[in-house]
């Protein structure tokens, strides 16, 4: 969509279903930087990457050997980051067309690329602390602490089997009784919200001093269905849940300022999988348990008047009536004595008028001798003497 014809009075989320495709098994999604591919990850190992503009398969390729349980866009766009259940971690550079692989001893739940450095992402296991992993010659492995005794050193070793830590705890707050399925970051990095398995969607926000609670939770009211997914909006005006209520493909908006529920959206009858918000515009495109993906978008209104101010936007059909002689053939010789005519005859209407007599006008020319009083408008005093 052209962003130059939207309505700046359209609603900033999506509130209807567009379309939807089928491309393989897909489990879990993920938009590059500015929106223009989306990569995603499938249950027989296979990424693909579609161009989100026209959903064709621009690359697709062999990861891994279980399922794909996340996939992280690097910043430049050039390269993903996919984990699974085979764990291990695959770096795939699109330019290039080559692959690192990562392994671990155990499965790999969720893999995030960092938001600047391209060679750096963290791994959450199953089994173990959570891992930062620095790719470059060499495999750097840097496990993160997860109490608060255990002691901080920045000389991480180059090994494989390396367990110094680079990261020491900050902020260790109780959060919920149950455990936490996911955490996600709006992209001001001010926002947080944790997602637990008490149905409930929690917002958060940070600071220097650590992560404060706001007060403001998020749940189905109605049925006290659990969640499958859930982000931030485009702006981080919104809370966006997906459920997890079985044979059914609802997507819950929440408005943070007001924690009102402001949109739902009904999808086909199978289970939501995943779901990811565009980081530019108001499109929600979620994945159901049979693989196909669904694409959600605002009732927009393409407004031409943005493009060109004389442009006439009409409601009904107008009959138009052309003039008789308007596609006659006309000799271009007859046309322009016909056109001299009708100046003469112009030329002859306009009145004369040679009684107002019209106030000179200013000028700088010096071959008027008032020039400096007709310049600054003053006034000369006659009667006055020269000392």
């Amino acid at each position: 969509m052209n962003l130059e014809l939207r309505s700046p009075f359209d609603l900033d989320y999506p509130s209807k279903y567009e379309s939807s495709v089928r491309d393989g098994p897909v489990r879990c999604i993920s938009f590059n930087k500015r929106g223009t591919m989306l990569a995603g990850g499938c249950s027989d190992g296979y990424c693909i990457v579609w161009d989100f503009q026209s959903m064709s398969v621009i690359r697709k390729m062999k990861c891994h050997v279980a399922s794909i349980t996340s996939v992280s866009w690097s910043r430049s766009g050039l390269c993903i980051l996919s984990c699974g259940e085979d764990n291990k971690c695959v770096y795939w550079d699109l330019k290039k067309g080559t692959q690192k692989w990562i392994r671990f001893d155990s499965n790999v739940i969720m893999a995030q690329m960092h938001p600047k450095n391209n060679f750096i992402f963290v791994a959450s296991l199953s089994q173990g602390p959570p891992v930062i992993v620095e790719i470059g010659d060499t495999i750097k492995r840097y496990p993160l602490p997860t109490n608060a005794v255990t002691s901080s050193d920045t000389n991480g070793e180059e090994s494989n089997n390396s367990t110094k830590t680079v990261a020491r705890i900050l902020h260790n707050p109780k959060i919920s009784n149950s455990p936490i399925k996911d955490i996600i970051v709006s992209r001001n990095g001010k926002d947080v919200v944790v997602h637990t398995q008490d149905k409930t969607i929690r917002l958060y926000w940070l600071d220097e001093q650590g992560i404060h609670n706001s007060e403001l939770q998020f749940a189905e009211t109605v049925n006290k269905n659990s969640w499958n997914q859930c982000c931030f909006s485009q702006g981080g005006e919104y809370v966006i849940g997906g459920s997890a209520k079985l044979a059914t493909h609802q997507i819950f908006i929440w408005d943070i300022r007001t924690t009102r529920l402001v949109q739902t959206l009904q999808g086909p009858y199978e289970n939501l999988v995943d779901l990811a918000q565009h980081p530019i515009q108001p499109i929600i495109v979620s994945v159901d348990e049979q693989g196909a993906m669904h694409t959600w978008t605002t009732r927009h209104k393409e407004d031409w008047v943005n493009w060109d101010p004389a442009f006439t936007e009409i409601h009904d059909n107008i009959v138009y009536e052309e003039r008789e002689d308007e596609f006659d053939i006309v000799n271009e010789e007859v046309q322009s004595v016909q056109y001299n005519k009708n100046q003469n005859f112009e030329d002859e209407d306009e009145e004369i008028d040679v009684v107002t007599i019209d106030r000179t006008t200013r000028s700088d020319s010096s071959d008027y001798e008032d020039e400096f009083i007709n310049l600054y408008d003053s006034e000369v005093d006659y009667n006055s003497t020269s000392a």
